[in-house]
């Protein structure tokens, strides 16, 4: 039976919400006790309740079904005032709820609240807005001023380690620590040298005596920070990594701002070998005592093929390398690829051997390099035309948003899934971009890689396993091996 409307009463719809049913609390009052407080506030000002809408839903969420029911209810006419417990109801933050209020307004709908003056809560959330605005114009003009401040060479931060600020009274300038300084040059040894990760390279250093500034000993972090710090080889750098919750900035550099502990060349030897080490970063692949792991890979499915000790047989335990996709599951690789590890060792290097006159490798790299390059083009163009389609689903977004058939919520809701793939297409479309432009540098390799790989064939048998992966490393990116025991191998050089 509909509710009898009295002669010139306002039709008065309630909201309510709760995250949970049976909620309770200072701000969040059972569904129970907001119908009650909502029947209560029509009979003072002679309203008549006309309809109760209500979410079971965080506030945080974009599903709120009723409440865009409710508006539309109103805004079509349904009522004249929408009554809510609290101002919160309506929305995440200042600039939501007010825009929500805004919109009721324009169209007639008074809003009243049971539990606050309302008058009073609209100032607070105006200048919580303001406040919030000029937060993000402060911290923008702060990023802003701090670029160029860098820029002239203004150092915005503490001195890095290894270095130390020297005054003469309100003058100062930067010497090399002479206590510090050591333990990073042990630290670019270990790395580039010994082929270790971050926290062996801090388990070291601090087993020599070394200690961080505040006494203690190095942890991975720690070593991780003070490697990839440009300081070493002199640069000034701002912007390398925004805060979370920043927009990216352009890095801004100072050359030749410190005095540098690194040459260029080590610096850039330290870095190729941090990235090395990064394609695969498990540090079992790097301590592993098998030479080709984090470098042969499945000619099959493309995963990595893993050393793994098998059964005794005849008093002999046998190594071998294993698809480790094949060993997880048939869907991931049908072919069971498995090999002798000293047998695929020894046909590795012998392979090797082979490219120890320019031309072939030449030959090699052209061959391989018109495969890699024909594929990476067509991934690039499909990453490519991956954002022309997504930045087309935005505007249709962006389109709906400004016609009003979708609210703020719903048009964040309906770019959520989009906002990831553009990230990835985008970080995708940019390794591919510099992987083709690197390719432009590849004619010098067929003149460096005979050297390299005449030198490690030769000096295999007298080194650690580790310290021939790391050399090999430096040659090889990646070798192919097919049950069939066929071999494609990728230069890193």
């Amino acid at each position: 039976m509909a509710t009898p409307v009295l002669t010139g009463a306002k039709r008065a719809v309630c909201y309510r919400r709760v995250s949970s049913s049976g909620q309770t609390g200072q701000r969040h009052s059972s569904l129970e006790t907001q119908e009650t407080l909502y029947l209560q506030n029509c009979d003072a000002p002679n309203y008549t309740p006309i309809r109760t809408f209500q979410d079971v839903v965080s506030g945080w969420g974009d599903d709120r079904r009723e409440y865009l029911q409710m508006v539309d209810f109103v805004m079509h006419g349904g009522a004249d005032v929408v009554v809510v417990q609290l101002l919160d109801r309506f929305g995440r933050n200042p600039k939501e709820i007010l825009r929500h209020y805004g919109d009721l307004e324009d169209h007639g709908v008074s809003v009243e609240t049971t539990d606050e003056d309302i008058r009073e809560e609209l100032l607070l959330l105006i200048k919580a807005g303001m406040a919030g605005a000029e937060s993000k114009r402060t911290s923008e003009r702060v990023r802003s001023n701090m670029s160029s401040a860098v820029a002239k060479g203004v150092h915005v931060a503490g001195a890095p380690f290894g270095l130390r600020k020297i005054y003469e009274g309100k003058d100062f300038h930067w010497e090399i620590d002479p206590v510090e300084a050591p333990a990073v040059r042990e630290m670019y040894r270990l790395a580039v040298e010994e082929n270790l990760g971050y926290k062996a390279i801090g388990d070291s250093i601090s087993d020599a005596g070394h200690k961080t500034r505040n006494g203690r000993p190095f942890a991975a972090f720690a070593v991780q920070r003070i490697l990839n710090n440009e300081a070493l080889k002199g640069t000034l750098a701002y912007g390398k990594k925004p805060r979370k919750g920043n927009p990216p900035q352009k890095i801004v550099r100072v050359e030749s701002f410190f005095p540098a502990i690194l040459k260029q060349e080590e610096w850039d030897k330290l870095q190729e070998r941090i990235g090395n080490r990064r394609e695969n970063s498990r540090g079992k692949t790097h301590a592993s005592d098998y030479l080709l792991s984090g470098i042969i890979k499945c000619g099959h499915c493309g995963g990595p093929m893993a050393g793994k000790v098998g059964a005794i047989r005849k008093g002999k335990r046998y190594r071998n390398y294993w698809c480790t996709r094949a060993m997880k599951s048939k869907a991931d690789c049908a072919y069971y690829n498995g090999h002798s590890a000293p047998k695929l060792e020894a046909a590795i290097l012998e392979y090797l051997g082979q490219f120890s006159d320019p031309q072939i490798v030449r030959e090699h790299m052209e061959a391989a390099g018109k495969r890699d390059i024909s594929r990476k083009r067509k991934e690039l163009e499909e990453a490519e035309k991956g954002l022309k389609d997504i930045e087309g689903k935005f505007l249709a977004h962006l389109g709906l948003l400004e016609r009003q058939v979708l609210n703020e919520g719903e048009f964040a809701k309906a770019n959520e899934s989009i906002r990831g793939q553009k990230a990835a297409l985008e970080d995708k479309q940019r390794e591919l971009g510099q992987w083709l432009e690197e390719q432009e540098g590849k004619s010098s390799s067929a003149e460096r890689a005979p050297a390299a790989i005449e030198t490690f064939v030769k000096d295999f048998g007298d080194m650690e396993v580790r310290l021939a992966k790391a050399h090999l490393q430096k040659i090889l990116r990646a070798a192919y091996i097919y049950r069939d025991d066929r071999t494609e191998i990728e230069f890193r050089l």
